[in-house]
This record gives C-alpha cells, sequence and structure tokens, in this order.
C-alpha cells in the first residue's frame, strides 16, 4: 500500500526526526562561502554571497520553501528552486532563483488538480537541507 503521501526522500527523514549521514543537497567544495543577504520580489528571490576561502569555487544556492502555518499533511519544508553560481577568492556575486508558481500549489485530490495555496511562507536559503544560512517570509 502507498501510505507515505509526500514525505519520501528528504521530507521524510525530517518528518521523522533523522539525521541522514549527508542530508539532500550536500556537497563538497574547496572553498568556503558567506551568506550576506537574501532578497524578495514577488517570487525572484536575489542571493547576495561571498566566497570566504582561498580559492576559487561554485556553490549551488538552494532555495527551500517553509509553509508558516505547519500542516501534519505536508512537508515542513521543500525545494523550491535552485542556482549555481561561482567566484574567485574573496569576491562578491549575486544569484537570482526564480520560485515558479509550483512550489505554493497542492495536489487536491478532491478535484483532482492542483491548487495554489495563499498564506505566508519563509524562504530558507543556504547549502543543503541541513544548512540553510539566510531566511526571509513572504505572502502570497
Amino acid at each position: 500500500p502507498y501510505d507515505e503521501g509526500v514525505f519520501i526522500g528528504y521530507t521524510a527523514w525530517e518528518k521523522e526526526g533523522r539525521t541522514p549521514a549527508y542530508p539532500f543537497g550536500h556537497g563538497l567544495g574547496y572553498t568556503d562561502w558567506t551568506y550576506e543577504s537574501v532578497e524578495v520580489r514577488g517570487t525572484t528571490v536575489r542571493v547576495r554571497l561571498r566566497n570566504s576561502g582561498d580559492r576559487a569555487g561554485r556553490e549551488v544556492v538552494q532555495v527551500y520553501l517553509a509553509p508558516a502555518e505547519p500542516d501534519a499533511e505536508r512537508p515542513a519544508r521543500r525545494l523550491a528552486g535552485f542556482a549555481g553560481v561561482e567566484a574567485g577568492p574573496g569576491e562578491s556575486v549575486e544569484v537570482t532563483v526564480e520560485i515558479p508558481r509550483r512550489a505554493f500549489e497542492i495536489w487536491d485530490e478532491k478535484s483532482s488538480s492542483w491548487s495554489y495555496v495563499k498564506g505566508s511562507y519563509e524562504l530558507q536559503v543556504g547549502r543543503s537541507i541541513g544548512d540553510r544560512r539566510v531566511t526571509v517570509t513572504i505572502n502570497v
């Protein structure tokens, strides 16, 4: 029987309060990154970060969407978008991540269609689901 619903992969680990060896989105690099700021206009997220290490590197900035109101039928947070960026040592860069409409939708079994869920959400930005560095609240 299919009874896990939307709770598969990283959302299941998080729901159960378990810690995997390598969290979703985990990657290795040869430099360090400082997430300096996040700004949102509509569903466009701009993140400023700095390569705070000693060598050039690449970072995949991940944006997780967390509903402000907990709902047992929905994951606490889910990946809404991501983008890669490269920078030399000490260099600051800005990356833009577009959040698609589907990130704010859930499947409605009664109507057999996607349903847009208005409300307040926290955008959590970071390196992985286990390493979120900056947040901002939005209302849709």
